[in-house]
């Protein structure tokens, strides 16, 4: 089977947590024997054709680097999407398309028409998801338009968990029966093992620390705002926020109002063993978030041996039950706080609940992840796309 996926992030350019999947997805499948090809853009220095892993890689250029500010994001992901779809196009003999979310969503449309292949659909996060249920504006409802089109026009599509399952139901008026749940997925072994941690990252005492983009609807925010409750009882206490976004200088002047300059550090983007010894050095991984379809962050922590505590939502409550870590209210500082405190006040509790997180990794190997995608594309066929929706629905949309 030659599989073609088609994303807007690929190693060595990772945004957030496609970046992250896709690839590990894409050598799991080429383990299995598919043969796989990615069309993805090019960050500067990188090759425009390889093969990793037994994966190939065909690369696109950007207009430039990728804009936070709105609207330039949609004249930016219009050209890329275009782009892409092009490349993809010109690839020989494909089985089936794999479009994952909305940047690459008119692409996978075109690319799967023009090789009569089946189109599968993972969406990764949706925009009424993002808001809180909400299109607030012009540039939000055309984002939810295209994703609309990439879910109406998907012959199969895949999400991360069951919270996942109901929110695109809802959003995008999709048949429960066209949705499969597949989660994401992780391979301790394969990731770098930490290696002697440099001085910087043992600084502060206790060491909190969150992975993830930058944005409101991670936490970002109630992260910081979390901190002078921990610290009335931790003065030495530190929080290390790994990640890029389009919140971040907001994020620095919240830290200045809230008076927590010396016990927040943005370490900013870092390369994969520099996170691994970034978890090693970590008391506890708090991810905050107050919407998270899956939450890969989750794994890695529990993987890296550190107790969780996440926001009370989507996937991320899914994976982390009670027997495995600890949640709190979205969008609540005091309940944060509160949960890192209980966390840190009772070590042998938490060290049971870091425990049960590590053992259920079993369930999320990407061999296995990789199996049931190949299942969904196995049982899927070309079928006639509806009518576009040329109009987003009124608000709320969940």
């Amino acid at each position: 089977m030659h599989v073609l996926h088609l994303t807007w992030e690929y190693p060595p350019l990772v945004y957030g947590g496609i970046g992250r999947h896709v690839p590990a997805l894409a050598a799991a499948q080429a383990a299995r024997g598919d043969r796989v090809t990615v069309v993805t853009q090019r960050p500067e220095g990188a090759p425009a054709h390889e093969t990793q892993a037994g994966v190939t890689i065909i690369r696109v250029d950007p207009d430039g680097p990728f804009p936070y500010h709105l609207p330039s994001l949609l004249t930016w992901v219009g050209a890329l999407d275009a782009r892409i779809g092009n490349a993809a196009c010109e690839v020989a003999d494909v089985d089936v398309v794999h479009a994952h979310d909305w940047v690459v969503g008119r692409a996978g449309c075109a690319v799967a028409n023009t090789h009569e292949a089946p189109l599968i659909a993972t969406i990764h996060a949706t925009e009424a998801g993002r808001h809180s249920g909400w299109l607030p504006d012009a540039v939000s409802r055309s984002v939810h338009l295209v994703e609309q089109w990439l879910v109406d026009d998907a012959d199969a599509v895949i999400v991360c968990s069951a919270a996942m399952a109901d929110e695109v139901e809802r959003a995008h008026d999709t048949p429960a029966g066209r949705i499969a749940v597949i989660p994401n997925g992780i391979d301790p072994g394969e990731r770098p093992a930490p290696g002697a941690i440099a001085a910087p990252l043992l600084q502060g005492h206790p060491r909190i620390t969150f992975v993830g983009r930058l944005e409101w609807e991670k936490g970002v925010f109630t992260a910081v705002q979390a901190m002078p409750a921990v610290l009335a009882q931790h003065p030495d206490a530190l929080l290390r926020m790994v990640g890029t976004g389009s919140q971040q200088d907001a994020l620095r002047a919240a830290i200045l109002d809230a008076g927590v300059t010396h016990s927040v550090e943005l370490l900013g983007h870092v390369d994969e063993q520099t996170l691994a010894d970034v978890y090693a050095s970590s008391d506890v991984v708090i991810a905050p978030s107050s919407y998270e379809p899956f939450g890969i962050v989750a794994l890695e922590a529990a993987a890296a041996g550190v107790p969780l505590v996440v926001g009370d939502t989507g996937g991320l409550a899914e994976f982390v039950t009670d027997p495995r870590g600890r949640r709190h209210r979205p969008n609540d500082p005091a309940g944060l706080a509160g949960e890192i405190l209980s966390a840190l006040a009772d070590p042998v509790e938490t060290a049971r609940r870091r425990d049960a997180a590590a053992a259920a990794l079993a369930e999320y190997s990407w061999a296995r992840i990789a199996q049931r995608t190949d299942e969904v594309y196995a049982r899927t066929r070309r079928g006639a796309p509806p009518p576009r929706r040329l109009t987003a629905p009124p608000n709320p949309v969940l």
